[in-house]
């Protein structure tokens, strides 16, 4: 009897849950919780040294992909922007170590450039590591490039299971690092 009645509460209890993970299901699918439309009403933020970029007009958001605007992108990495006449390609040539230049074809976003009613879109962590600058997903909607120069030296410390933890491990992540000495 005591063994029935304990069965019992498991499946009721079992039930229940199921029924609780259906009904949100359900509502999940008419609201439209989907990552990409969560993506479409936030926006995208980009910053460049922590300054918070601006753009005019605003990221697009196509094939799953967020483009911004090249000008004001180009501009904040000091990337200078040429359109060759007579081709479909636009180059972007500077750099954090050296000169380097580099065509990006339109109309193809893997390659980082999709021109849409006459202004130059591209993917900006395409463009921000093709350049030597590092990249940093803080979230789905913000992106952080950060020039080389600004980063702290790498080095190497052991954490207090004496295990060799390199500063690189952490980057893009919020790090408290706790220096202390017993000297």
């Amino acid at each position: 009897m005591i063994i029935a009645i304990v069965l019992g509460r498991k499946l009721q209890t079992m039930v229940g849950f199921l029924t609780l993970v259906m009904l949100c299901t359900v509502v999940g699918i008419q609201i439209g919780f989907t990552k990409g439309e969560s993506m479409k009403k936030e926006g995208f933020q980009v910053s460049v040294d922590g300054r918070r970029v601006e753009f005019t007009p605003s990221p697009i958001f196509k094939e799953g992909t967020w483009f911004v605007p090249l000008k004001p992108f180009a501009e904040q990495l000091g990337l200078k922007v040429e359109y060759p006449p007579g081709t479909e390609l636009v180059v972007l040539c500077g750099g954090v170590e050296s000169e380097l230049c580099v065509p990006l074809k339109f109309q193809s976003g893997d390659d980082g450039a999709v021109d849409v009613d006459g202004m130059t879109y591209v993917q900006p962590a395409h463009i921000s590591k093709t350049f030597g600058f590092e990249v940093y997903k803080a979230s789905a909607n913000q992106l952080e490039v950060i020039h080389p120069t600004h980063l702290a030296p790498e080095f190497t410390l052991p954490d207090l299971e004496d295990m060799p933890r390199r500063l690189r491990d952490f980057r893009g992540k919020k790090t408290f690092l706790y220096v202390w000495g017993s000297w």
